[in-house]
Parts: C-alpha cells; sequence; structure tokens
C-alpha cells in the first residue's frame, strides 16, 4: 500500500473512529472495525481502500463472524469437497485442487454484505438511497469530490450497527445463510426446516454437486 493510500484509508478510519468505539469496536490492521457481541460471534466493518489508476476506490463492507460455527461447516464442506464423487476440472493438478479445498475450508464469515442498497427504507426508491449514501461503493480522486463525505460515513456506521442487530441471530442465520443454515437446522434435528432449506438452496445453487454432497455429509453429522 502506497503512502498516499495509508494516509486516505487512516482519513476514512479516523471519521468513524469514535463512533466505532463508543459501540465496543476496536480498529485492527489499520481496516477493520470489530467487536465481540454477547452471542460470541464478530462483528466486522471493513475499509476496503486501493488506488488504482490515480484515483482511490472504496469499497465498504460487513461480516459477521463466528469461528465455532463454521468450524463445523468447513469440517463437513471439506468432506463434501474430497468426496471422490466431486467432478473438478480435469486440468487442474493436484496442488490447484488441494489449494482450492484450503481456501474454502478456512472462512470464518457466517454472513457478509457487499451492497448496502439492500439497506434502504422501505418505502425508500432506490434512486433516493444512491442520493444520500453512496459512499459505500465509490471512487474518487479526492474525498472533496464525494458530498457530504463525513455525514455519508457517519451514516455508514449507523447502517451497520442495524444490520449486526439483525443478523447476529440463530434464527436469522437459519433462514438468510447456505451451509451455516443447513448445519445449525441439523445440529438442532429440524428435519423438516432442513430438507426445506436444503431443496431452495438446490434451487438457485450454481454448483448444485457440491451442494448435494455438503448435504449428504451432513447427514451423518451426530451434532
Amino acid at each position: 500500500m502506497t503512502q498516499a493510500t495509508q494516509s486516505m484509508l487512516k482519513t476514512l478510519t479516523d471519521a468513524v473512529a469514535a463512533d466505532f468505539a463508543a459501540a465496543g469496536f476496536v480498529l485492527k490492521r489499520g481496516r477493520h472495525f470489530e467487536r465481540v457481541s454477547a452471542s460470541g460471534r464478530t462483528h466486522r466493518y471493513t475499509v476496503g481502500l486501493s488506488k488504482q489508476k490515480g484515483w482511490y476506490s472504496l469499497h465498504l463492507t460487513l461480516g459477521l463472524l463466528d469461528r465455532g460455527l463454521m468450524a463445523g461447516v468447513n469440517a463437513v464442506l471439506e468432506q463434501a469437497l474430497r468426496d471422490e464423487a466431486f467432478d473438478y476440472p480435469e486440468t487442474w493438478p493436484p496442488a490447484v485442487v488441494e489449494s482450492t479445498i484450503k481456501a474454502r475450508v478456512s472462512k470464518q464469515v457466517v454472513a457478509e454484505l457487499t451492497d448496502w442498497r439492500s439497506l434502504r427504507d422501505e418505502a425508500e426508491t432506490l434512486e433516493a438511497f444512491n442520493a444520500r449514501f453512496g459512499i459505500w461503493l465509490r471512487t474518487f480522486d479526492s474525498l472533496e469530490e464525494v458530498p457530504e463525505w463525513q455525514a455519508q460515513l457517519t451514516a455508514s456506521v449507523t447502517l451497520s450497527l442495524e444490520w449486526f442487530r439483525s443478523v447476529d441471530a440463530v434464527d436469522w442465520i437459519e433462514a438468510n445463510t447456505d451451509y451455516p443454515a443447513l448445519y445449525l437446522l441439523r445440529r438442532r434435528a429440524a428435519h423438516d426446516a432442513l430438507q426445506s432449506r436444503y431443496q431452495a438452496l438446490l434451487e438457485r445453487a450454481p454448483h448444485a454437486q457440491e451442494v448435494r454432497l455438503f448435504h449428504k455429509h451432513l447427514s451423518g453429522f451426530a451434532g
């Protein structure tokens, strides 16, 4: 990261540091504001910033992390990815397969928000939301180009806290995630809900074979 990018990143994080500190967050690695909630899950707000071709590219993202839950999910996923029935591209050498599996089973994120437009008010149009809050995904040469950038960053803190309150619940995870939902439903032996969630996931999954194999190995999970 260049010195200019580091300086800009500090300017952005400084703008929200006090608000996040008041909510119990700590700045980590210069770009992640994190706190551990009463549930034991981690709330993470990330300031993604890079500079390419002369301008800055900013992307704010939110993440809900649960190391314990994802350890169980990843154990089942690894069995699925190593199942002899799993079809990898014929051109992939064993080393690529292995690195892919390791990358897939190392994730701790249960849910992630990358598109903040889903947080607009129920009666608010997309145009109105974009007009008042567009800093979540923005390119600029200088912050002066971004209307009310400080107010928008403050608004991002409020929106993120609302999102964390919504998603940090087992009911939400079971209803809105993929593999974590299947794992949790299997763990509490909610068979009907598990099958319903599994079928819904199959219908929209880009890789149905992986979902089937995950379900297959999940069936052997004792809880």
